[in-house]
């Protein structure tokens, strides 16, 4: 029977040659870092200044020998650690530095107390800088760190002076002078937001200012023919004296029918269209049933009660057939105006706003005296009816003219 050969491999261990001699250098930095921080030399330095890594063999051995019996906690006789053992002595905490930068170390609670109760002493306010260099790695935002700095300004009495130093800081002034404002902005979310506030408040500003001086109508200048002031209760002319061929003296703010609504308003407060086609209608067909009421009426219920010259010249075309009458439009000149008066016809005259009503209004023409000046009737006022008128002042506030005949 043959022999078996069994060849066994095994596995070879690392040298523990260099393994060793790296732990034990390691260990004596360590020991020479903490001989530093005690105030103490460590033996390499004592021998002669020279590095951890230059001494001899010996003592290097003899410091990592030395090294993990000195960590050793001493235990009692019942196995527990001793009050106190195990901790580290005071000279090999982790040093510190304070704010002036000098050595926090706790070999020396003197020190330590003493810049705690300064601390205490100058109540500081909450900042986002860490008091100590070694709480870590921290880098304070520069805009929050100013902020958190004015705490330590002194307090000054309540003023606007000093509210308005609080928001603008000086700090940030300088830094709009020397970067400019273009920079800042492009960097700072807040200014940008702030500059935006601004700009849309100036927007809307001039929006408001803009639609006041465009929509508001306009109104006609203490001297100018147009302005009236008027004195007492209006009083149209009785309903037993109106008759055809004749112009009564209508008002809309007459009491009969003052009240009347009239599109969001009343009849009279804005209802000069109305009464103006009841006088021309009375002096057509001498018709004493129908008043300014109707013609409000039918204004209301064809949506034709809004002051502006288009809807009065449409409801004065749309109505007039309506009520039997027939509406011819002649020109706004003084050949036309006076041919159609000496016919004995009534006029109907549209007015541009800010003439005789800030908005569009009507009045009727009825007569030229002998001064060769107009004779009208105006719905909205007493004064400007008893007057005389040149034509040059009609022609110039006319919109549109109608002459009224019967259907």
């Amino acid at each position: 029977m043959g022999a078996t050969t069994v060849k066994v491999h095994r596995r070879k261990l690392p040298s523990t040659g260099p393994s060793a001699h790296v732990a034990a250098k390691a260990r004596a930095l360590i020991q020479t870092a903490r001989g530093k921080i005690g105030g103490t030399a460590s033996p390499a330095e004592a021998a002669g200044g020279t590095d951890t890594a230059a001494a001899p063999a010996g003592a290097t051995a003899a410091a990592a020998a030395n090294l993990p019996a000195a960590r050793k906690p001493a235990r009692r006789a019942g196995g527990d650690p001793a009050p106190g053992a195990g901790q580290p002595s005071p000279a090999t905490l982790t040093p510190c530095t304070t704010a002036a930068g000098t050595p926090v170390s706790a070999a020396a609670p003197t020190v330590a107390r003493d810049n705690a109760q300064a601390l205490v002493r100058r109540v500081q306010p909450a900042t986002s800088r860490p008091p100590l260099a070694c709480a870590g790695a921290f880098q304070a935002d520069p805009v929050l760190a100013s902020r958190a700095r004015r705490g330590a300004y002194p307090v000054a009495p309540p003023s606007l002076g000093s509210f308005c130093r609080y928001v603008t800081d000086r700090a940030d002034l300088r830094d709009l002078r020397a970067r400019g404002l273009a920079s800042l902005v492009r960097e700072r979310r807040g200014l940008q937001l702030a500059l935006a506030a601004v700009i849309a408040m100036v927007a809307i500003s001039l929006a408001v200012l803009l639609a006041y001086f465009c929509l508001t109508p306009p109104t006609a200048n203490a001297d100018s023919p147009y302005a009236a002031v008027e004195v007492g209760e209006l009083e149209s002319t009785p309903a037993e004296k109106w008759r055809a061929g004749e112009i009564p003296s209508l008002y809309q703010s007459d009491a009969a029918w003052a009240a009347t609504p009239y599109g969001q308003d009343t009849l009279g407060g804005a209802g000069a269209a109305p009464t103006a086609l009841a006088m021309a209608y009375v002096a057509v067909t001498g018709d004493t049933a129908r008043t300014p009421v109707d013609f409000a009426q039918w204004a209301t219920d064809h949506d034709l009660t809004a002051s502006g010259t288009d809807t009065v010249t449409a409801f004065l075309t749309r109505a007039a057939p309506d009520f039997g009458l027939n509406l011819v439009a002649i020109a706004a000149d003084e050949h036309a105006l006076r041919h159609a008066i000496v016919s004995n016809v009534p006029v109907l005259v549209v007015t541009q706003p800010g003439t005789f009503s800030p908005t569009s209004s009507v009045v009727v023409l009825d007569d030229i005296d002998r001064d060769s000046r107009i004779v009208l009737h105006d719905p909205m006022s007493a004064t400007r009816t008893g007057k005389g008128w040149e034509f040059a002042d009609i022609t110039t506030a006319a919109a549109q003219v109608f002459e009224v005949h019967a259907a």
